[in-house]
């Protein structure tokens, strides 16, 4: 095999594991062949030019020789946030921490139509959160398997995952984390169907989750949801977005649920320390998004909400909120966006092992206001900042938590 094919073939492998060539890398193995004689200073750098551009047009085509085809088809990323976070609750001191959480995930394509994914990250057995404070003398903590699953595109309109999903709002349009925390990776089945019809976008999410499983009681719980919803698009500048959610639970009702986390499973009505209501619940989202509004003061502004009603209950059984963001619409370099919620879910509108855990730990009687602004310092790296102020809607609690963010992702 010709050195330049060696090279390139090396490259491809860094390439493929980093996702981005680190010119320390490749520098080394350059260095090493000119120190061999076997390249001269002006052949290794011509050579590392061309094989770069090579390289990453081949990977981009699918068509690079000499690499299982297996191989070109698995993409390899990842994610690390560091987190310096300040919480203060009326019934306990101030608290400081230092966190981080890593997550790397690997996906390969099978075939036209399959594809397999899997995701490793920091964290506790906390359904809700990957972060990882830093303490205990430089302790090495847990990696954890974060989500695996499979995903078969049948049609253009019809798609199915099973196993640990990842993201609950890949399968679930969820404005807000009223509901749903964003870490939360369902574990069952997922039947997504999508169609286009000229300015409107039609979709039906379904769901059949476990929530667990005994070895001595066939009453498991789990849940169903059927979402129906759609996107219309008024013009390139406006669109609405809007969908029903209908959540039906199983073997719920005298039942204890938790998610791995100390604080959850308790704060909905128990009788006896079983909770004594059913969630089978509506609930309705919307988004309406507008590009260069105000004559392009700034480049985006959207307004949305999410609702819950559980009709089990005669009392404090309905959520909402509401809330508005504007600046860019994704985050890139130089781009900024800010956003304000308000949101007011009561004890028994939705089961309390859910919603987002930074609200008032993820409780439910809980009211109150949350601001986040982003920044994006360059290309995949953001900082950011999020503010609570959570308090009981029944009670005399109230918490505040600051987090600021520096995200990098590759």
């Amino acid at each position: 095999m010709r050195m330049k094919e060696i090279i390139c073939l090396v490259f491809a492998w860094l390439l493929l594991i980093s996702n981005l060539a680190y010119s320390g890398e490749i520098d080394i193995l350059v260095e090493k062949l000119v120190e061999k004689g076997i390249l001269s200073p002006g052949e290794a750098r011509a050579i590392l030019i061309e094989t770069e551009e090579e390289v990453r047009k081949d990977l981009a085509k699918g068509e690079l020789e000499g690499l299982p085809r297996w191989v070109q088809n698995t993409k390899l990323k990842g994610d690390l946030r560091l987190r310096y976070q300040w919480e203060d609750k009326h019934d306990a001191p101030d608290r400081h921490r230092g966190r981080y959480r890593f997550r790397l995930g690997l996906e390969t394509k099978v075939n036209e139509a399959v594809k397999v994914a899997a995701g490793l990250a920091t964290g506790g057995n906390d359904a809700r959160s990957t972060n990882q404070t830093m303490c205990d003398g430089f302790s090495t903590p847990d990696i954890r398997l974060d989500y695996a699953y499979a995903e078969w595109m049948a049609t253009s309109w019809l798609t199915l995952k099973a196993g640990k999903i990842k993201s609950i709002k890949k399968v679930i349009f969820r404005p807000s984390d009223l509901l749903w925390d964003s870490d939360i990776n369902p574990e069952g089945g997922s039947l997504l169907l999508s169609k286009r019809m000229n300015n409107c976008d039609l979709f039906m999410n379904t769901g059949f989750w476990v929530l667990d499983e005994s070895s001595s009681d066939a009453s498991d719980p789990f849940m169903w949801v059927i979402q129906p919803g759609f996107k219309y698009k008024f013009d390139e500048r406006t669109h609405i977005k809007m969908a029903v959610a209908g959540y039906i639970f199983d073997n719920v009702k005298g039942a204890t649920l938790t998610n791995g986390d100390d604080e959850s499973g308790k704060y909905n009505t128990l009788e006896r320390g079983l909770l004594k209501y059913n969630y089978n619940s509506i609930a309705p989202s919307i988004e309406i998004g507008f590009r260069k509004p105000f004559g392009g003061l700034i480049p985006y502004l959207a307004v949305f909400g999410d609702y819950v009603h559980n009709p089990d209950p005669s009392e404090e059984n309905n959520g909402y909120l509401f809330g508005i963001k504007f600046g860019a619409e994704k985050i890139k370099r130089g781009r900024w966006q800010a956003k304000y919620m308000y949101r007011h879910l009561e004890k028994d509108a939705w089961i309390d092992i859910f919603p987002d855990s930074d609200a008032y730990s993820g409780h439910t009687d809980v009211k109150g206001h949350e601001v986040t602004f982003t920044y994006g310092i360059g290309k995949n790296v953001a900082l950011g900042i999020d503010y609570y102020y959570m308090e009981r809607i029944k009670g005399t609690g109230r918490r505040h938590l600051l987090q600021i963010d520096w995200k990098i992702k590759f």
